[in-house]
Formats: structure tokens, C-alpha cells, sequence
């Protein structure tokens, strides 16, 4: 199984999963030119290494901007189904109204469905959306877990994360950085609360939990304000203990490689500064 971070942050989300026969897309948070690429312009799917003619579907965890402003386009291109609860699927009418060439598969969290070869298993996570989840993605006995925009995790959603081999988790906010920023009182409330965003501690609370299960950890949705790459990796690599050597850990960044490089710690080697688009990284599980 191949991940690839093609979008990350407030400004768009969008990770690419390649297994041995298909593959998926989740969350359409970036216009279908940046991701699919034009005529005379390859897209990060391309520059990731990705293959679009074996993506089966598109998973969506809620309706937020960030994760459907392309969704009507990037389905009309692709012609494969979008996959979201009904709560979801209705507040983000307004988002695929475009759609043509795409249908729309209601999903139930805890009953398991098939995308592209893989089984899916959506679950409730605590966001300020209608509906919103994450993801259980297996494929031939390897499971990754897709956790992102909530305020908390809970012990139902522990144990799902706990039966993964990897993690895709929040990880968007310093707590410093946030209760000190420009963001006006009410924002950083929300952000903060237990419907908002996972900070780099709660982050580290997840994985330490893990540590000794896990081979793998993509941290995304990193706050381009109130975080740093950096930051966020080191909170990570504190927190897996001595298991961090075992670990492939990633800081997914897509602002900018001199503003907010992402940062790679590969199995059994020091952390480092990626010089390249994050989306040109892929990790392995």
C-alpha cells in the first residue's frame, strides 16, 4: 500500500492510496487541474507517481470546504463514485451541483464496503460537521487508519486506530502557537475544542498509544498559521519513544518547500528536512 499527500492544510486536502490492484482517493479539497493536471501541465497525482485509470472512488470524511471544493469536478473527470455518509453528502450539495459523470454511494459508519479491492470501514470522529468520519482501509491484511479534522478521540475511535499497521492522523495545531496568534478568540475556541482540531500533544497522546503496533505515521492538516512542520514531527518522534526508530514518520506540508518543508524521519535514520513537494513523497505500509 502506497500513500501519497497530494493537498494538506486549511487550503485543501487530498490523499491518493494505491494498493496491489486499485486504487482510492480521499477527500477532493483541491481543484481537479492541480490533482488531475492539464494538457500542457502534469498534476500531483502525476508527479506523485500515482495512476488515475486504477482509481476506483472517492472517500469523503465531511463537507468542508477544504475537503470537496473540487469535488463535482475531479468525479466528472475521474467518472468513479464519491463515497460519504448521507449527513455529509447532503451539506455538500452546493459543492457537486457540477456533478455529470459521477454518482453518489451513501455510506454507513461500521459496515464495511469495497473500493477499488480495498474494504472500507467508515467510523464517527468529532467535528463541527454534519456527519463526519474517518477511515479503516485494509487491503490484503494491511490495514491504514485515516483520522483527521476532529477535536478529540475517543475509545471507540482508539480502537479502530488501534487495529491499523498505519496511521494518517491530525496533527494541525501548537498550542502555543495558537492561543498566541492573530486568530480572533472565537476561532481559537473552536479550533480547540473538543469539535475542532487534534493539536500536536493530542497527536502525540494517539501514537504513544500505538507506538508499538504501528509502521508508519503521516501527520497531515497542519495549520499553515498556527504550526510548524517541524514542530509537529518532533512532538511525534517524542512521543513514539524508542519505538521511533521502527517508524516511518512524516510531516506532510503543501505550502511551500522554503516557507513549510515537510519533514521525513525513515525507518532506522534521523529526521530531515523534505526538499521536495510533499506529494512527491510516498510512504510504504
Amino acid at each position: 500500500m502506497k500513500i501519497s499527500v497530494l493537498a494538506s492544510g486549511s487550503k485543501g486536502n487530498c490523499v491518493y492510496i494505491q494498493g496491489s490492484s486499485g486504487a482510492l482517493i480521499i477527500d477532493a479539497g483541491r481543484s481537479a487541474r492541480e490533482i488531475l493536471g492539464t494538457k500542457d501541465r502534469s498534476g500531483r497525482l502525476q508527479e506523485a507517481g500515482g495512476d488515475r485509470d486504477l482509481i476506483g472512488g472517492i472517500l469523503i470524511t465531511h463537507e468542508h470546504v477544504d475537503h470537496v471544493k473540487g469535488l463535482g469536478p475531479l468525479g466528472n473527470a475521474l467518472k468513479v463514485p464519491a463515497y460519504g455518509t448521507s449527513g455529509t453528502l447532503d451539506a455538500a450539495g452546493r459543492m457537486i451541483r457540477s456533478r455529470k459523470n459521477f454518482s453518489l454511494q451513501s455510506i454507513h459508519p461500521g459496515d464495511p464496503f469495497q473500493v477499488s479491492g480495498f474494504k472500507v470501514t467508515a467510523f464517527p470522529v468529532s467535528h463541527d460537521a454534519a456527519d463526519p468520519v474517518g477511515y479503516l482501509i485494509e487491503e490484503d491484511g494491511i490495514r491504514l487508519c485515516y483520522c483527521t479534522d476532529t477535536g478529540t478521540v475517543t475509545i471507540a475511535m482508539m480502537e479502530m486506530i488501534k487495529r491499523s499497521d498505519g496511521v494518517v492522523l491530525e496533527s494541525n495545531h501548537c498550542p502555543a502557537m495558537l492561543r498566541d496568534g492573530p486568530y480572533p478568540a472565537f476561532l481559537k475556541r473552536r479550533i480547540a475544542s473538543s469539535r475542532g482540531h487534534l493539536s500536536n500533544e493530542d497527536a502525540g497522546a494517539v501514537l504513544a498509544e500505538i507506538s508499538q503496533e504501528i509502521h508508519c505515521a503521516i501527520l497531515v492538516h497542519l495549520s499553515e498559521e498556527n504550526n510548524e512542520p517541524g514542530l509537529a514531527i518532533s512532538k511525534a518522534h517524542e512521543a513514539l519513544g524508542l519505538a521511533a526508530d521502527d517508524v516511518d514518520l512524516f510531516a506532510a506540508s503543501s505550502v511551500d518547500t522554503r516557507t513549510k518543508p515537510a519533514y521525513r524521519k525513515p525507518v532506522r535514520r534521523c529526521r530531515e528536512r523534505c526538499p521536495e513537494d510533499c506529494w512527491k513523497v510516498s510512504v510504504s505500509l
